[in-house]
């Protein structure tokens, strides 16, 4: 009697190894169209295609047409000929060309003042 419950609880541990063990599903795992973890805070960059933080790779700028509880950022480009500036909805992003000491694009032009940058509508 005693060798047959040792057959079966060997038995037992041999199949209870072979089961399969399902990998834990990912929170926050979910990417965008680029492959940006929005979870962790990234997000597309076309002046620099690739995925970015822009609060860690960008600066804040003043935008007057906003709540002061939102935030603008600008990524610049690396000879800062360019600046990306990224807004809350309902605005676009938008990528803006240095013209002298401004930045300007189609919406928008970004100037600096002191130490401070400031984003004003055209």
């Amino acid at each position: 009697m005693r060798k047959n419950i040792w057959i079966i609880v060997g038995a037992w541990a041999c199949f209870s190894a072979c089961r399969s063990v399902q990998a834990p599903q990912l929170i926050g795992g979910n990417k965008d169209e680029h492959g940006c973890l929005t979870a962790a805070g990234y997000t597309w960059s076309e002046l620099r295609r690739d995925c970015i933080r822009i609060f860690e790779d960008g600066v804040r700028v003043d935008d007057p047409s906003l709540q002061p509880s939102l935030a603008s950022y600008a990524v610049f480009a690396a000879d800062s000929s360019r600046v990306e500036v990224f807004r809350p909805s309902p605005f676009r992003n938008e990528i803006l060309d240095r013209k002298g000491g401004v930045w300007q694009g189609k919406t928008c032009k970004l100037y600096r003042t002191g130490n401070r940058w400031e984003l004003r509508g055209k």
